[in-house]
């Protein structure tokens, strides 16, 4: 093969690479079907119990990673014990805010109150729908996330992209944690 066909050939294969999507966007069910989210590529299931303003939860995610960045969608199904407490669910609902700023050692750049698109039908409760950013550090590497946190009926749900401020873009965070409705 001579020269010439082999160079193209092989800026050909580059340009076919740089074509290939980084994102496989795709709307799926989360937190159990609570509600849908936009995920960038397939999210895999994860839980752990997690400490949260003195009470141990169990925490279900669904996490789609991307590179070195995180997509994930967070549930915690509250015990009656809270829900029946105003202050002591206040309590919660913060410290679930408070954990992502803790992740990241940040700050918090901006805080914000946001609405939940939900379908006519949906007769649960929205107790909280805050949107959230943070700049911090994750392994000695200055990181960022954007995240929304929603008290919905009986559930915590937390949805957040995070990755390295050199790799994780504003747009697709923002269209994952933007994609979120309820059913």
């Amino acid at each position: 093969m001579s020269s010439p066909i082999r160079a193209c050939l092989v800026l050909l294969l580059a340009m076919l690479a740089a074509c290939s999507p980084k994102y496989n966007w795709r709307e799926m069910p989360a937190a159990d079907g609570a509600i849908r989210v936009t995920f960038p590529a397939r999210p895999k299931p994860d839980q752990r119990d997690v400490d949260i303003a003195g009470h141990t939860l169990p925490l279900a995610f669904d996490i789609a990673p991307v590179d070195t960045s995180i997509f994930a969608v967070g549930r915690v199904t509250l015990p009656e014990s809270i829900l029946t407490d105003p202050a002591e669910l206040a309590k919660v609902a913060d410290a679930f805010e408070q954990v992502l700023l803790a992740n990241l050692r940040g700050t918090l750049t901006y805080r914000k109150d946001i609405t939940l698109r939900q379908a006519p039908a949906d007769t649960r409760k929205l107790g909280r729908a805050v949107e959230l950013e943070v700049h911090g550090v994750v392994a000695n590497t200055p990181s960022w996330l954007l995240g929304r946190v929603y008290l919905l009926g009986n559930q915590l749900i937390e949805v957040v992209a995070l990755g390295r401020e050199d790799e994780l873009d504003r747009d697709s965070a923002q269209t994952f944690v933007q994609s979120v409705r309820a059913d």
